[in-house]
């Protein structure tokens, strides 16, 4: 420990004049002091990589030294076999991989090679120097001017949102979703190609059960990537707990309501008791209306009071519940115990 504070010490004085003076940091210095800050940046956050992180030489972003159009051949060879296989939105799978849901990433493929990559981890590398924890104003001066919405036919989807920015470069769209409560710092990153984003017609995609089943493993996959990334153990599955969340979704999708209290007066702990549930500990989270669990989590980590519930440090068991009402719009209800 007193060599790292020492290497530490050594870099803050080497480097006091880049952080005292107030402009952002040329490619130049950026390239020299890229490597060294990425260790200093696992050190400091205690993360020990199997793999050393790498700046990517082909694409802008790798996660986990995956890189868009890499062939599914190479990547399983870098990260091994998956672990779960989930529909999208998109109409493509979503291939998750994680050791112990550390390393998390989430790879979609289109004839063999990579189309969409997502990690809300460490994991990141780029360039331009964008890495997890990397400020939002840094973020938007290195990839430009944010996109105002995608264009789909004739119409366009809106994206303006100040917990995340749509970039367009090279046929990939990147979404950098920020963290309000930890100053707007990236906090996770998803690429999708034009080809793999066009097959999604509209804002949603078309309702079904295998559909609904896939949301709620991947929501449990993304919560359990935020604890094991924010030092907290990962939460067991219960597929009875999931049954009563889903009952909730359903509820609400039917009946137009959005609320923990159903129309029956009763709430989440009426209802987590009533199936048979016993815990000293329970939460629930609930979400509507975004487009998937993706977009789904980040914003429930963005709200202080779901945050607390994700990152409890008492629950032990999560089960989600997805349904979907007429106009094909997702209900999340996210059931904690412990």
């Amino acid at each position: 420990m007193f060599y790292i504070k020492s290497f530490l010490s050594f870099l803050i004085v080497g480097f006091v004049l880049i952080l005292v003076i107030p402009i952002q940091p040329t490619d130049f210095m950026h390239k020299i002091t890229q490597p060294v800050t990425e260790k200093v940046d696992q050190l400091v956050e205690g993360k020990s990589f199997d793999t050393a992180l790498k700046t990517p030489k082909q694409q802008q972003f790798a996660i986990y030294n995956i890189q868009m159009n890499m062939s599914q051949k190479e990547v399983e060879a870098a990260l091994g076999p998956h672990s779960n296989v989930l529909d999208n939105e998109y109409g493509t799978k979503w291939y998750v991989y994680h050791n112990d849901f550390n390393h998390f990433v989430l790879v979609s493929y289109i004839d063999g090679k990579v189309h969409g990559l997502f990690s809300n981890q460490n994991t990141i590398t780029s360039k331009s120097g964008i890495k997890y924890n990397t400020p939002k104003d840094v973020v938007r001066h290195r990839l430009g001017k944010p996109l105002e919405g995608i264009q789909k036919g004739n119409t366009l989807y809106r994206q303006n949102n100040e917990a995340y920015d749509v970039f367009e470069k090279d046929n990939i769209y990147t979404t950098a979703f920020y963290d309000i409560h930890r100053k707007n710092h990236l906090t996770a990153l998803l690429q999708v190609s034009k080809t793999m984003e066009n097959r999604l017609n509209g804002q949603y995609a078309a309702p079904s059960k295998n559909l609904a089943n896939s949301y709620e493993k991947l929501d449990y996959y993304l919560v359990n990537a935020t604890r094991v990334q924010n030092g907290l153990e990962p939460l067991n599955y219960s597929e009875s707990l999931a049954n009563t969340a889903r009952k909730h979704s359903k509820d609400m999708a039917m009946q137009q309501y959005f609320e923990h209290t159903n129309l029956k007066g009763e709430s989440p702990f009426d209802r987590i008791k009533k199936d048979g549930h016993h815990y000293s500990t329970a939460a629930e989270n609930l979400a509507y209306g975004q487009q998937s669990p993706i977009f789904a989590h980040q914003g429930l980590m963005n709200s202080a009071g779901h945050r607390k519930n994700i990152l409890h440090p008492n629950v032990t068991t999560l089960g989600v519940g997805v349904d979907f009402n007429a106009k094909k719009q997702p209900y999340w209800t996210e059931n904690y115990t412990g």
